[in-house]
């Protein structure tokens, strides 16, 4: 059984613009080092505009390689304009 890992996402509030989000520290972890790291990240956190929260990652696999079908195959690609 694989574990199941997490990233912390970083949201940022703003009031004229769009909210922006991002992986906090561009890393995964496991549950319990992921609770920990958000909790410290919210205790230490001053900036009222900033959260955190913990988004599990979930990659899907592919069992069977894709088959083409013949509408694929063959379709004629067009010419780029320029």
């Amino acid at each position: 059984m694989k574990t199941k890992m997490f990233f912390i996402i970083e949201r940022i509030k703003y009031e004229h613009s769009s909210d922006t989000y991002s992986i906090h520290d561009n890393s995964m972890y496991d549950l319990t080092t992921a609770v920990r790291k958000l909790l410290a990240l919210d205790t230490l956190n001053e900036n009222k505009k900033t959260s955190y929260n913990l988004q599990e990652v979930s990659f899907s696999e592919v069992q069977e390689p894709l088959i083409l079908n013949d509408e694929v195959k063959n379709s004629e690609q067009e010419e780029l304009p320029f």
